[in-house]
């Protein structure tokens, strides 16, 4: 059975290595912007109360997507991190009732319905407070400096850590209130936990679920969407 939750999708960064004039969010897969695809998603679970969408304060591009009653625009901040936060605060002050939520990059558009109600499902149907999907790491790892390598790392309990990442509202407000770290340098929300007694834990997730960074990524992912049959 699945709780009523809310979700955040920090949409304000500007993804300087895509090399675009949009951030890649708005980039077009088919017919959609990639934020749309999840967005879809989300729309369509019943038990989500809310989306909320950080934006930067000059983006325009955001209003080409279609109006729904889940969806709240917000100004974002000047990191990823600090966009979650001031997603998290703004859910906070509004009339809904929820007791977790999940978080989720706009720009990984090849999730599914399926593997996001699989991890729902286990979520509420365990005792955890954090969950995210993460994949094992296959390649070898190397430490290196100055382009030269310095030691290869064990990669047996290693993971790659992907979103969507979901939290216990309370969990995730106490992890902010014990955070004593720069919220600029955070790249992902399950961080915040490394020091604390709260356990994060993994669901092992498709290596489909690929994070657009470079245009290269692009191709790939409608590659995999098509595979999907999304578009």
């Amino acid at each position: 059975m699945i709780s009523p939750f809310v979700a955040i999708l920090p949409s304000a960064g500007s993804g300087s290595r895509f090399n675009s004039d949009k951030s890649k969010q708005y980039c077009s897969i088919g017919d959609k912007m990639i934020i749309e695809f999840s967005l879809g998603l989300l729309a369509e679970i019943d038990e989500c109360q809310a989306v909320c969408i950080p934006v930067s304060e000059d983006d325009l591009y955001h209003k080409e997507i279609q109006d729904h009653p889940k969806f709240h625009f917000i100004e974002g901040g000047a990191s990823r991190a600090e966009s979650v936060k001031k997603g998290f605060d703004f859910l906070d002050s509004q009339n809904l009732t929820y007791d977790n939520i999940l978080i989720h990059d706009p720009v990984r558009p090849c999730v599914t319905k399926t593997e996001l109600q699989r991890m729902l499902e286990e979520f509420f149907d365990s005792e955890s407070q954090a969950l995210i999907l993460a994949v094992p790491v296959s390649d070898t790892l190397k430490l290196s400096k100055n382009n030269t390598i310095k030691s290869t790392i064990n990669r047996e309990d290693v993971w790659r850590a992907l979103t969507p990442q979901l939290f216990s509202k309370e969990a995730l407000k106490n992890a902010y209130n014990l955070n004593t770290e720069d919220l600029s340098k955070l790249t992902d929300e399950a961080s915040l936990f490394d020091n604390l007694d709260e356990e994060v834990m993994i669901m092992k997730g498709s290596p489909e679920n690929i994070k657009i960074t470079f245009q290269e990524d692009l191709k790939l992912a409608e590659n995999i969407l098509i595979k999907q049959k999304r578009i």
